[in-house]
């Protein structure tokens, strides 16, 4: 009979290995896992260098790691009930991007979002959290692609983008 693999150990902090391509932006995220706590700061650029700051975007909570992903090998399923989920407009063009879809932001004021969305932003009462995979492949780590809707799903492949522990 063969053992189930144990989820690997995420203790520390990760980032980004270079800004990550989202089609209409560029990001970078640096997440920091404590025991069961979790929290992420995404931070949002209109160009490739990293340069033009749109927004940037604070969570966190706690995880859980489950078994072994039936689809992506080496990856295993994950759960990330936030706790909290701040959004922070970093210029006239972060306020304008929230703006273009009905959300309110004002220049450098972090937002709580509890009960009210902004623009693509779910608030807590409405996706308290996502459902992800985790793998941790040479010393990188990798979560599920996000182009899919995570509150109500696991995605079927990890992004591309790798994470590198930082401390």
């Amino acid at each position: 009979m063969t053992a189930t693999p144990a989820p690997p150990a995420l203790d520390g902090h990760w980032a980004s290995v270079a800004p990550e391509d989202m089609g209409a932006m560029h990001a970078t995220r640096a997440f920091a896992f404590d025991g069961e706590r979790w929290q992420v700061r995404f931070c949002a650029f209109a160009d490739a260098q990293a340069q033009l700051r749109l927004f940037t975007l604070e969570a966190g909570g706690v995880f859980r790691l489950g078994g072994p992903s039936t689809v992506v090998p080496d990856a295993f399923e994950g759960i990330f009930p936030a706790l909290y989920r701040r959004l922070c407009a970093e210029s006239d063009a972060g306020i304008a991007l929230f703006a273009s879809q009905g959300g309110t932001l004002a220049l450098g004021e972090p937002r709580d979002l509890v009960s009210e969305s902004c623009g693509f932003v779910p608030a807590l009462m409405q996706a308290m959290g996502e459902y992800d995979l985790v793998a941790l492949r040479e010393d990188q780590l990798f979560l599920g692609d996000r182009s899919g809707d995570l509150t109500r799903s696991r995605p079927q492949c990890l992004t591309p983008f790798p994470l590198r522990r930082v401390a």
